[in-house]
């Protein structure tokens, strides 16, 4: 049996393993055996609920210190709050978000306090797994990541994303890992024994073997089909100008940074032209144009139609569009033609909670004059593909907005509402509120999930970097730096569109899964008890 000590320090190396196996560490193999340790605790110690919680804080505390450190940066900075309050703000939030690993902390903790329920291997490998993914259904997370995520670096691994989705991916990951867990016990308890008998005809250690090839098998086959497809395929080229603009800017700036920017795009159109690679439109990131509202601002207007008379170019901003019916605020998307007229809008459905509204700020006004960085816009409701006239003909893009990619449900119910008609995504951010930290990288990687899901090329067009082109493989190119002024041509394929199963299913197989292993464990139960009496 482990002392509580030892339980703590293993706990702790789970949290660092995890961590280490995301960017921008990147050490993917990690994440394979990350959660062995925790499998090791709760089976040699029995915690009480005094020193489970001490369990769970150490593994979310360390695992944050080290992936999300960035959140009290942005407390400090952006938030205008001095470290002794970001600090416990900090720790607030990772109480809160640490939910879901609470959730299976106690899931562990009964499957082995019920041991003799769970004596069969195979009924305790199946509680394990869907306790986890339970857990991911139910815990809240302001920045969602999934255990499928944690080996995203598996670029092969993580191409079943299109069947199952980042979050059936996770079940994956801990099976793996729990299979492997129970392969090094059998293997220990014959090396203890001196029985080498028939060691090569371990189960678990088979299914563990199995498992991966078939993911491997399955990624490397569905990874160079696409990848194939879109090398033969027509392009259309997409400029980004990463313009690096600031995050706070007064209004006797706002011309200088509108001119400093209609020059940067004429550069780049100018230069694409003049290397025979004409471009098929540009898309502006999040904010490159600070609290500006194209529509109200005869100074904006006036300089889109400029750019538009000398390029002839479409093109895709963002700014606040302001709903005088409502009086309302939304973060918005304009598509414009070459002339400069709009074709069509969208308004952000999902805000970033702290960043783009303050929960609970309409019960609560006062919330809002405590942080005064913190934008007051409204969630916006409609669904609209940008079809965008290219040299290869139309294109039709999804537009998200910052955080929206991140989303794990987010992008497949826009699918759904546009039938399933769009050709790549769209996605513009601005991740300056972070920083010179891991956050961009993580944002970038964490929306790579949704290029394999849908199959779905990705241009991000980010104000401060990392701006990139994501393949419908996941594989990212032409990644810019943070905090540079640059600018970058992308060429996405223009080709038919590919359903994939996830698009046609979503998660209702890990619904089902779920709904069907709980039901089979509370039959079981049921019926084992009927017995004993």
């Amino acid at each position: 049996m482990l002392s509580f000590r030892q339980a703590v320090f293993l706990t702790v190396l789970s949290a660092v393993l995890v961590a280490l196996s995301f960017v921008p560490y990147n050490f993917y193999v990690l994440g394979f055996v990350a959660l062995i340790p925790l499998f090791f605790v709760f089976e040699n110690f029995t915690p009480n609920k005094k020193q489970l919680f001490i369990l769970w804080l150490f593994w979310i505390l360390v695992l944050n210190f080290i992936a999300y450190y960035w959140i009290m940066h942005t407390i400090a900075v952006y938030g205008m709050m001095p470290t002794f309050v970001a600090f416990p703000l900090f720790l607030l939030y990772t109480l809160g978000t640490g939910g879901k690993a609470l959730l299976f902390f106690i899931a562990l903790r009964r499957i082995e306090y019920h041991s003799v329920f769970f004596a069969s291997r195979s009924f305790k490998t199946l509680a394990v797994v869907a306790s986890f993914g339970i857990a991911e259904l139910i815990g809240w997370q302001l920045f969602p990541w999934y255990g499928g995520n944690i080996v995203s670096g598996d670029i092969f691994f993580v191409q079943a994303a299109d069947t199952l989705g980042a979050r059936g991916l996770s079940l994956v990951w801990v099976l793996v890992q729990y299979v492997l867990y129970l392969s090094i016990k059998d293997f220990g308890q014959r090396k203890k024994n001196q029985n080498w008998t028939g060691v090569w005809k371990i189960r678990p250690l088979w299914i563990f073997t199995g498992v991966m090839l078939i993911m491997h098998g399955y990624g490397i086959f569905r990874y160079y089909t696409f990848s194939i497809l879109e090398e033969g395929a027509t392009k259309i080229r997409v400029g980004v100008p990463q313009g690096n603009v600031p995050l706070i800017t007064y209004r006797h700036e706002r011309d200088y940074i509108i001119s400093r920017m209609v020059a940067q795009t004429e550069s780049l159109v100018q230069e694409a032209a003049s290397q025979q690679k004409p471009l098929d439109v540009v898309v502006w990131p999040e904010s490159s144009i600070p609290v500006m509202e194209f529509e109200r601002s005869l100074t904006l207007r006036q300089a889109i139609l400029d750019l538009q008379s000398k390029t002839q170019t479409p093109i895709i901003i963002n700014d606040i569009y302001h709903d005088n019916s409502t009086q309302k605020d939304y973060s918005n998307m304009w598509h414009l033609d070459a002339q400069g007229n709009a074709l069509a809008n969208y308004q952000k459905h999902y805000l970033l909670p702290f960043g783009e509204f303050m929960p609970l700020g309409e019960t609560f006004p006062s919330l809002k004059n405590l942080f005064p960085a913190v934008s007051d816009f409204t969630h916006g409701e409609k669904f609209s593909l940008f079809n965008i006239a290219t040299r290869a003909g139309y294109m039709k893009a999804m537009p998200l907005i910052c955080y929206e990619v991140i989303l794990p449900n987010y992008p497949r119910l826009f699918d759904t509402h546009t039938d399933q008609k769009a050709q790549f995504i769209i996605n513009i951010t601005n991740d300056a509120w972070f920083g010179d930290t891991i956050e961009s990288i993580q944002h970038l990687t964490l929306g790579v999930m949704r290029a394999i899901e849908l199959r779905l090329p990705i241009v991000r067009a980010t104000n401060s970097g990392i701006s990139a082109y994501i393949a419908s493989t996941g594989k990212v190119f032409g990644q810019t730096k943070l905090f540079e002024r640059t600018n970058r041509v992308y060429e996405v394929p223009s080709m038919e569109r590919s359903r994939t199963l996830f698009s046609f299913w979503g998660y209702w197989p890990l619904y089902a899964f779920l709904f069907l292993t709980v039901l089979f464990l509370g039959y079981r139960a049921f019926t084992q008890s009927s017995r004993r009496a």
